[in-house]
């Protein structure tokens, strides 16, 4: 018995003295995913959305958007276009720009040099690793910056069976607004008989908001007025415009576009979509 009691006693003092002797692990570096580029790169996708641009701007409507000195768009950007850049552009039509200070800056081919026309300058900054989306609407000249819509794009989990989506108004007038005096607006889903939105006000955005596919079945989303019985259903409400929708499990953002006043041409009102994740 004396014996085991020595030879537990001996083992426990060499494995003091071994600990002692050796480099302390109190601190373990937890194992990053994160992409290295993050720490000094986000990503931008600038979407045109001002019907009404060549008049605001006193300009054509067809020009180069320089960030920091580099072109992100090709060929020249006109309403309801998306700047694409091949070289620059990462997935989902983001287009990758250092993080920090940004100059964004919207210009029209001079005779020497690519932007040397620029007609508006917007500074921005921008996070590590995120994302961001800058909505040109009708707006974009009113010296506030809640309503120049430069946004950052929350990329919440679309889990399988389920996508996110969220809603931007960027129509400022529209027939409905003449005969009823207001410019809010709801978005209601055909498939799912109910209002996903309320009263939504021009230039505003929502957050995401977590929906089931449904089977990846076809849904119709209707921009209309609150009707004043405040009843759910479609029948009865003014329907301004639609958008069919296959949603896959992503993150989608729609948006109120065009001159409000049209109904038909290019530049007339219409619900549009984009894929953000």
């Amino acid at each position: 018995m004396k014996k085991i009691i020595f030879y537990i006693f001996f083992a426990a003092a060499l494995v003091g003295i071994y600990s002692s002797c050796s480099k302390s692990n109190d601190y373990i570096a937890p194992y990053t995913t994160v992409d290295p580029n993050s720490i000094t790169t986000s990503y931008l996708k600038f979407v045109h959305a001002s019907p009404n641009f060549a008049t605001i701007f006193g300009v054509p409507d067809a020009f180069n958007v320089i960030v920091n000195g580099t072109k992100i768009n090709s060929p020249f950007l006109s309403f309801a276009g998306t700047s694409l850049a091949p070289v620059l552009t990462t997935a989902y039509g983001y287009v990758s720009v250092p993080s920090g200070a940004l100059q964004i800056k919207l210009s029209t081919n001079g005779t020497t040099t690519g932007d040397s026309l620029a007609f508006k300058i917007y500074s921005k900054t921008v996070n590590p690793g995120q994302f961001y989306t800058f909505l040109l609407t009708d707006s974009a000249l009113t010296g506030n910056p809640k309503k120049e819509m430069f946004i950052r794009d929350s990329t919440p989990v679309a889990y399988p069976g389920y996508y996110n989506l969220r809603f931007i108004n960027a129509v400022g007038n529209d027939s409905a607004t003449i005969s009823t005096g207001t410019t809010t607006v709801d978005i209601f889903s055909y498939a799912r008989n109910a209002t996903l939105w309320t009263k939504i006000g021009v230039d505003s955005v929502t957050t995401f908001q977590l929906l089931g596919t449904n089977n990846f079945v076809a849904d119709t989303l209707y921009v209309t007025r609150t009707p004043a019985s405040g009843s759910p259903i479609l029948s009865g409400r003014v329907v301004l415009a639609k958008l069919a929708i296959s949603p896959l499990s992503r993150n989608y953002t729609i948006y109120y576009k065009g001159d409000g006043t049209q109904t038909t041409g290019t530049k007339a009102r219409a619900l549009a979509y984009y894929v953000n994740q």
